[in-house]
């Protein structure tokens, strides 16, 4: 069937079920696109994804181009197939009767150091459980026997049934009425039996469970928190990815022993091998693709209260020798270090980077990072060099202009500058593999967040989002010329601060005192996104009095090319209004605009009750990016804007 439809260069969605597997292809432009999901999974949602996956590669690779032997195109692709990944994991199922140990077992899944949020539902809890860059969906179900009738429902569309008993004989027996409810339900999923509670007395030999259940069965005590790895070995062995998983959990638990012995350290007030642990336990998170920005700052307050007490140290040491405090401590200082780790994290997103330099617009050098195999003479050379040639030019050519960005090619080297403000300009320096695109993305973001930091800002986020990781993919070349009109609607609660965010972007102003939008409030601006390629933003901040305005908002959306979902990080409530506000808009506009979740106020810290984790899994769940915002301080808000320019000109083209 494949076979016939490459032949025909037949472009329609096709699928087959094959035993438990559902093979899904597209084939267009002489490329397969085949997803292979299990039988229970929605066949709309598989061809929604395909076609999905589809038009994002052809957006990130030039038509006819792909070679399966360069990195970088493997990296593009790996980071779609991700993607995908996120927003269709393995749904795995606790099932069993009430007192087997099913929330000991899920807490244990749920630990949060394995990055695992969880929300509860009406009858039990839903998480989504992260083992390096592998997303599972868990469900836990209450087993009273009350709610008897609602089990079949709550079974449908598993991937994996984990049947759990309390290694007893009776509910060993009693739990064999599960049986046919699974077949019933979900015939092809991977189910094993669970024989908990192992080290009470009168259990069961898990041998003996297995020939009872007639199911692969497998012993566990879900109170010692030292099961944590046997249980994801186990999942990973029942679903026949163990070669998969193994190595992250290996790097796991790794973690975990090197944030033991850290502990141990502090404690011991041993700061020797510190600096040494927190550069092993970055790798490690970022490799697992954990959140870094805790350990980053645990390390710049260590950093910073080892400076001080050495400067302590070195006055002392002034007085007795009669010395001045020239030659103080060749520690960084606080924002030194931030700026620093700003710059590398740029640089382990575009291989090609060599080196970056900060200079503030006289040409001092602030600070800069390059390649740990570059030779040092020669990229010091270079980034000195470019500052004096290319100063005077900056000074003449951008000395009204609070923003910029500018690249020069000279023989196998980029150099691009980049300005967001009057504090500093950033110089990239790249070989020819990096983009046009991926260093202006980059540097235009990574230098709106150097403005934030010596603005003294210090609520910045270091890392880099998915949403400029994706933006930076965009092809080279593919820009159309012209002027063009974008309808964007902003959507959300009350008080989420849609118009803050707008007049950021608008004005780059903040206010902290708004009067809630009645109706509708448009708003305009013009950005030039290429030398020939303009962008007029028609902006509709439209109020979120969700019942009150409900019938009149309706004709509002129409035309719309983009929507934001506006959400308020201090108020759990924004959080839950996305579905409402999605369903809203798909009634009138429909399924094909782009949507983007928009996570604001990201600045208030001590107030902040909605997690990222929260935030990404409603995001994958519906298919959406999303990104995290201040529009006090501006970060990324004008890279929010900026993305929904390309996606619209990506429609268009």
């Amino acid at each position: 069937m494949i076979e016939d439809t490459i032949s025909r260069e037949i472009k329609d969605f096709k699928y087959k079920d094959y035993y438990k597997f559902r093979v899904s292809y597209i084939f267009e432009s002489n490329y397969l696109f085949l997803f292979i999901n299990t039988i229970q999974d929605s066949l709309n949602k598989i061809e929604k994804e395909i076609r999905r996956f589809k038009r994002e590669f052809f957006n990130l690779i030039k038509p006819n181009s792909f070679d399966f032997a360069d990195e970088k195109h493997l990296e593009k692709i790996d980071h779609l197939i991700y993607l995908v990944q996120n927003r269709m994991p393995p749904i795995i199922t606790l099932i069993g009767y009430s007192g087997v140990g099913k929330n000991t077992i899920f807490n244990l899944l749920r630990s949060k150091e394995i990055s695992i949020e969880s929300q509860p539902i009406i009858s039990g809890e839903e998480g989504t459980l992260k083992v390096g860059r592998i997303y599972f969906l868990l469900r836990n179900f209450v087993g009273d026997e009350k709610i008897g009738f609602l089990w079949n429902n709550f079974i449908r569309g598993s991937d994996v049934i984990l049947l759990i008993t309390d290694s007893t004989q009776k509910n060993i027996e009693n739990s064999k009425s599960f049986l046919s409810k699974i077949e019933e339900e979900v015939p092809y999923a991977y189910t094993a039996g669970i024989g908990n509670k192992q080290d009470l007395e009168n259990t069961v030999d898990i041998s003996k469970i297995k020939e009872v259940l007639g199911l692969n069965s497998y012993s566990i005590i879900a109170t010692d928190p030292q099961n944590r790895e046997k249980l994801v070995l186990m999942i990973s062995e029942i679903l026949e990815m163990k070669n998969d998983i193994s190595p992250m959990i290996n790097m796991f638990f790794e973690k975990k022993r090197l944030i033991e012995e850290l502990e141990k350290n502090m404690k011991d007030e041993n700061y020797e091998h510190l600096e040494t642990l927190f550069d092993e336990i970055i790798n490690l998170s970022l490799k697992l693709g954990d959140n870094v920005e805790p350990f980053y700052k645990m390390q710049l307050k260590l950093k910073e209260g080892i400076r001080e007490i050495e400067s302590l140290d070195l006055q002392s040491t002034a007085k007795i020798r009669g010395v001045t405090q020239e030659s103080s401590s060749k520690n960084l200082s606080f924002l030194e270090t931030r700026l620093k780790m700003i710059l590398k994290n740029f640089m382990n997103e575009i291989e090609g980077v060599i080196a970056i330099t900060i200079c503030d617009r006289e040409g001092l050098i602030i600070t800069s990072e390059k390649k740990g195999d570059t030779e040092d003479e020669n990229v010091v050379g270079a980034i000195a060099a470019s500052v004096d040639s290319y100063i005077d030019r900056i000074k003449k050519e951008f000395v009204e202009q609070t923003s910029f960005f500018n690249i020069t090619t000279i023989g196998n080297k980029k150099f691009a500058y980049c300005s967001m403000g009057l504090k500093s300009i950033l110089l990239t320096i790249s070989d020819l593999s990096s983009t046009d695109t991926e260093l202006r993305v980059y540097s235009e973001h990574i230098a709106g967040k150097i403005e934030m930091l010596l603005a003294g800002n210090e609520n910045v986020s270091l890392q880099i989002p998915d949403i400029i990781k994706i933006l930076s993919k965009t092809k080279d070349g593919k820009i159309p010329t012209g002027d063009y009109s974008l309808k964007l609607i902003l959507i959300g609660d009350y008080e989420v601060g849609k118009t803050s965010l707008i007049f950021r972007f608008v004005e780059n102003l903040f206010k902290d005192t708004y009067h809630s939008t009645v109706g509708v409030k448009i708003s305009k601006k013009t950005i030039d996104l290429a030398k020939n390629t303009k962008i007029n933003f028609a902006i509709w901040d439209i109020g979120g009095q969700i019942t009150q305005m409900t019938p009149f908002r309706k004709r509002f959306y129409g035309g719309s090319n983009a929507a934001f979902i506006v959400v308020d990080r201090t108020r759990p409530g924004s959080l839950k209004s996305i579905q409402k506000w999605y369903d809203e808009i798909s009634r009138y506009i429909g399924e094909e605009l782009n949507v983007i979740i928009v996570a604001n106020k990201s600045d208030l810290e001590d107030k902040i009750c909605i997690s990222e984790e929260e935030i990404k899994r409603i995001a994958n769940l519906l298919g959406f990016h999303y990104i995290l915002t201040s529009a006090k301080t501006g970060e990324n808000v004008n890279e929010l804007f900026l993305y929904i320019a390309y996606r619209f000109l990506e429609s268009v083209a």
